[in-house]
């Protein structure tokens, strides 16, 4: 993302749009660290670091991220019936542009 270039009709970004944006931000992060003269767990802190930063809004080129807990159906069940704390529901319909679900699946796939 560039801030500095202007567009003639501003938008919205698309669902897509972001989240190639984030990937692609990810993507350059760990090119960034790599390249850093540090031992391998400085650039895994670094590179956790910064994306946790991305996600917070502190990063110049994005706004902060909602990052909630999303458990399965059937979650909270389990976690009562095996005697152990369980993470809060949030099923809420009015999130907009959600990008997470399968970044993992799509860091490697573009």
């Amino acid at each position: 993302m560039n801030l500095k270039v202007k567009v003639m009709n501003p938008r919205e970004y698309t669902e897509d749009e972001v989240r190639k944006l984030f990937l692609d931000h990810v993507k350059s992060l760990v090119e960034y660290v790599e390249k850093q003269p540090m031992d391998s767990k400085e650039k895994l802190n670094r590179l956790a670091f910064c994306i946790l930063s991305t996600i917070d809004g502190s990063s110049m080129d994005f706004p902060a991220f909602i990052l909630a807990p999303y458990p399965s159906e059937g979650d909270k069940q389990f976690y009562i019936d095996n005697d152990k704390n369980y993470y809060p529901e949030n099923n809420s319909p009015n999130v907009n542009c959600d990008i997470a679900g399968n970044l993992h699946e799509l860091f490697y796939n573009e």
